[in-house]
């Protein structure tokens, strides 16, 4: 599915994207009052204005009253500017830099040219007329630019994984049709993605209403936050979804994280729902070759200890726990996951 034309910003400058969400702040609230605030004559007022709904800063409920999201809110609270958390996590949770970023992200330190790059956006996007397809390339290539999240390297562009962590824990796809780990020189793989979750919506809903209650546990939210730990001081990038808790690609490789909270009375019903979460999200992602993992808070009682030897020979499911804020896990599990330091 290419991302629709009105997904996409046409407005150049991030800096003046900013000052939308400073002038709605402020009182305006029609796209005439946006252009007067920003300098700027009235169409450039509506391009601004959609550019900062884009990155889910604004909504325009009714026909030309604006007003800020929590995020923008947030935004403003917390000193608007180009290195602001709030601002990356925005333009991060677009659809067309979700396709931008794991593209990036795939040509690692080599990068790609600018043919190339509008070659790959010409080919996952709908960017309407000619002029209107340039104008919104330079923009998109423009906002990259000025958050530093790509450096240009002999003429080339060049993903900086390092500045995105520095600013955010995880990337955050909102919506759970798009894929976390793309082969960007797969198309199609999109569509099959949205044709899998498209299918399975029922379950898709149970398992998004399951998921937000899980994320609200304290030891969920632990598991997560040091598993993301690991993977960006790995240099790679953390992603989920509303149902898929991280995703990573690393040394060419991808993986799928199920964090589980566990006790002694719960550890087996939790351990079965993760490991047919695990093979279904893999499914629906459409990544048979991933690697999937499966990370418990406690170690498991001796009644089921099998059961590691089970998910790892049988299901090949690789399990980690925590203990005292480190990740533990057998031979094998720290040897091909050596990113994660895990202790024996």
């Amino acid at each position: 599915m290419r991302v629709p034309s009105d997904e996409i910003p046409q407005a150049d400058s991030l800096i003046d994207v900013i000052r939308t969400v400073i002038s709605i702040s402020q009182g305006a609230r029609t796209f005439q009052q946006i252009a007067q605030a920003i300098g700027k004559v009235d169409r450039q007022g509506r391009y601004y204005r959609k550019a900062a709904e884009i990155v889910g800063m604004v909504i325009t409920p009714n026909r030309n009253n604006s007003t800020l999201t929590p995020l923008g809110q947030s935004f403003v609270q917390n000193n608007p500017n180009l290195t602001s958390p709030e601002l990356l996590q925005g333009v991060l949770n677009s659809r067309i830099f979700q396709r931008v970023i794991p593209y990036l992200e795939s040509k690692g330190n080599v990068g790609v040219t600018r043919q190339e790059f509008e070659a790959f956006l010409n080919a996952t996007a709908d960017l309407g007329t000619q002029a209107m397809a340039h104008r919104r390339i330079s923009t998109v290539i423009s906002w990259l630019i000025e958050l530093g999240i790509i450096t240009v390297q002999n003429s080339r562009y060049i993903l900086s994984n390092q500045t995105i962590n520095q600013r955010v824990l995880n990337i955050e796809f909102d919506n759970s049709d798009e894929p976390l780990l793309p082969n960007p020189n797969d198309l199609n793989e999109y569509t099959t993605v949205q044709q899998r979750s498209s299918a399975a919506q029922d379950t898709i809903i149970s398992y998004r209403n399951n998921t937000a209650l899980e994320r609200a546990d304290n030891a969920h939210r632990d598991l997560v936050n040091l598993t993301s730990e690991r993977i960006r001081n790995a240099g790679a990038l953390p992603k989920f979804n509303q149902l898929i808790d991280l995703a990573t690609h690393i040394n060419d490789t991808d993986y799928i994280f199920e964090m589980k909270s566990t006790t002694a009375n719960n550890e087996k019903s939790q351990i079965r729902a993760g490991l047919s979460q695990l093979y279904e999200y893999r499914y629906l992602q459409n990544k048979p070759q991933a690697k999937l993992v499966l990370v418990i808070e406690n170690p498991l009682s001796t009644r089921e200890l099998w059961r590691q030897d089970y998910l790892e020979q049988d299901r090949d499911v690789y399990l980690v726990w925590d203990g005292n804020n480190e990740l533990y896990g057998n031979d094998r599990t720290r040897s091909d996951l050596n990113f994660l330091g895990i202790i024996p």
